[in-house]
């Protein structure tokens, strides 16, 4: 399913929210929709809020197949969406690809090790990071390239995040679905689409 998805939108994105207000959330989201295949709402919010959001989201004419509701399962119900995204290792994402196969379920994933469990379980792509340096975690260890290159060959669809910027993308290693990002999609419409357009050169898909 996921395989089917990016193969028909090459190098589009996912975005991940960041902690904005909601009018200025929702304008960057309908500006940058055409060139993202998702957004991971990934929001500290309380669950009316968030419900609030995703309607405001739904008014302005988002395309509700690019929702992805963070680990809320209930939203996910209530508005019928068809994709969700996890906490590394939550028992919550496990469970609902068991019960809910329909549903496109992925997960953070932060080592190699996680890897062969998640396609086991039939977790549709992992979320793996963190490649470069990024101001938003300071001092973290990033991804070495042994990580990388086992990560990749377990067979699990992956999708880089972690520092990517217009720097940056054209140091991606091959093999990764595509990438995700916070900060990358504040950048403006031209900008996202010259990225993309690394990304295509890179046949990252």
């Amino acid at each position: 399913m996921l395989g089917d998805f990016f193969m028909e939108r090459t190098a589009y994105m996912i975005a991940i929210t960041d902690n904005l207000l909601e009018t200025q959330l929702r304008d960057q989201l309908l500006r940058i929709e055409p060139v993202i295949s998702g957004v991971i709402l990934r929001l500290p919010w309380h669950e009316e809020r968030l419900a609030d959001f995703i309607q405001l989201l739904l008014d302005g004419g988002f395309n509700k197949d690019k929702l992805i509701i963070h680990s809320n399962c209930r939203l996910l119900e209530h508005y019928q969406l068809s994709r969700i995204h996890f906490r590394a290792g939550d028992p919550k994402g496990f469970d609902m690809k068991k019960s809910r196969p329909d549903v496109t379920v992925s997960m953070a994933v932060h080592s190699a090790a996680e890897c062969p469990a998640l396609k086991a379980a039939q977790i549709d792509y992992g979320i793996f990071s963190p490649l470069f340096a990024t101001p938003s975690k300071p001092g973290v260890q990033l991804r070495t390239d042994e990580e990388i290159t086992q990560a990749l060959a377990a067979g699990l669809p992956l999708i880089a995040l972690g520092g990517i910027t217009t720097e940056t993308v054209s140091q991606l290693p091959s093999g990764f679905v595509t990438i995700a990002g916070i900060r990358l999609f504040q950048q403006d419409n031209a900008t996202l689409q010259a990225i993309k357009e690394v990304l295509l050169s890179k046949r990252m898909t």
